[in-house]
């Protein structure tokens, strides 16, 4: 993908600037002699981190702040059991 610069009229590779500390979108850019399958792979994986599918289906139906505080609480219940199982296993 070429942007042009208005003055001299040349293409430049420059990536657009993201503002904010977490962007809204995710992009990836297919690098040199790579395969488009394996730059889709990189996306869903850039999805998945930023959690991106998570938030949307947050978002389709509202979710009273009762249910929000007892999905929380049951995280963090599987979390803090997670981490004593590996301290336990070292």
């Amino acid at each position: 993908m070429a942007y042009y610069n208005k003055r001299n009229r040349r293409a430049s590779t420059r990536k657009p600037s993201v503002k904010g500390k977490r962007p809204s979108h995710v992009s990836v850019y297919v690098r040199n002699d790579e395969y488009p399958e394996r730059a889709i792979k990189r996306f869903l994986k850039k999805c998945k981190k930023e959690k991106v599918i998570e938030q949307y289906r947050e978002y389709e139906y509202f979710e009273k702040p009762s249910i929000k505080r007892h999905r929380a609480k049951i995280r963090k219940k599987n979390l803090l059991r997670k981490e004593k199982l590996e301290r336990e296993s070292k």
